[in-house]
C-alpha cells in the first residue's frame, strides 16, 4: 500500500493551481495648472541699399534691446534666427532681421519691457502664458500618483463583481506612446512704431496636465 500512497501524493501535486485572471486597465487621470512663465517674440527689420546697412540698423536694435531685456531682474533673453535677403522687386534693396525671445515668471515686468521694446521699434511678433518645464513636470508627477490610485481601486473593484481577489500588478505602463502637453500659448502678431506707447496685456487660464496608466492586474480565486 505504501508505493500507491507515494503515488496519489504525486499526482496531487502534479495538478495545476486555479489560473490566475488578468485584466487589463487604463486610467487617466488630469491636474489643472496656471501657467506661470510669459513669453515674448520680438523681432527687428531693415531695408537698405547694401547688406552691410541693413545688417547694421538690425545689429544695433537688437543690441540696444538685448541691454534692456538683461538689466530686467528675472527674465531670460535668447536671439533668434538672422536672415538677409535680397529683394528685386520694386527696386533692388537689402533685408536683414532678427528676433530676441523672452521669458519670465514675472508678469508685469515682462509686459513693461516687451512694451519698451516696442517702443523702440521691435514687432512683437507672439506674447503668451505658458507652463514653464517645471510646473509641467510637477503636475504631470500628481496626474501619475492619482492615476496610479485610481487603478488600484478599479483593479479591486473590478474583482469584487468577478468574485476574484485583486493580489497585484503584472505590469505597468506610464504614459504609452503619449506626447508630452504642450504648453498653452496665446499668439498675437503686432506691429511695431517707434516712440512712447503702452505696455500690450496678456491675460490666460488654467489648462489640464495628464497621465495615463496602462496595467495588467493579477485577480486570483477569492479565499473562502
Amino acid at each position: 500500500m505504501k508505493p500507491l500512497l507515494t503515488f496519489a501524493v504525486l499526482v496531487a501535486l502534479a495538478q495545476p493551481a486555479a489560473a490566475d485572471t488578468l485584466l487589463r486597465l487604463s486610467e487617466t487621470a488630469h491636474v489643472s495648472v496656471h501657467p506661470d512663465e510669459l513669453a515674448a517674440s520680438l523681432r527687428s527689420e531693415a531695408t537698405a541699399a547694401t547688406p552691410a546697412e541693413a545688417q547694421a540698423r538690425v545689429n544695433a536694435a537688437i543690441g540696444q534691446a538685448l541691454a534692456e531685456a538683461k538689466q530686467a531682474q528675472g527674465v531670460i533673453v535668447t536671439t533668434g534666427f538672422y536672415q538677409v535677403s535680397h529683394l528685386t522687386q520694386p527696386i533692388s534693396q537689402w533685408r536683414a532681421g532678427q528676433g530676441i525671445e523672452l521669458k519670465g515668471h514675472d508678469g508685469d515686468a515682462m509686459l513693461k519691457l516687451v512694451g519698451s521694446l516696442q517702443g523702440q521699434g521691435l514687432a512683437l511678433q507672439r506674447l503668451g502664458w505658458q507652463v514653464s518645464p517645471q510646473a509641467a513636470r510637477h503636475a504631470r508627477s500628481e496626474a501619475t500618483k492619482a492615476a496610479l490610485a485610481g487603478l488600484r481601486d478599479r483593479a479591486e473593484a473590478a474583482a469584487a463583481i468577478l468574485g476574484l481577489r485583486f493580489v497585484s500588478f503584472r505590469e505597468v505602463n506610464l504614459d504609452s506612446n503619449r506626447p508630452m502637453p504642450q504648453p498653452l500659448v496665446r499668439s498675437m502678431a503686432l506691429s511695431a512704431a517707434a516712440g512712447a506707447m503702452p505696455a500690450p496685456h496678456a491675460e490666460t487660464e488654467d489648462v489640464d496636465i495628464d497621465a495615463t496608466v496602462d496595467a495588467e492586474a493579477v485577480l486570483v480565486p477569492a479565499q473562502p
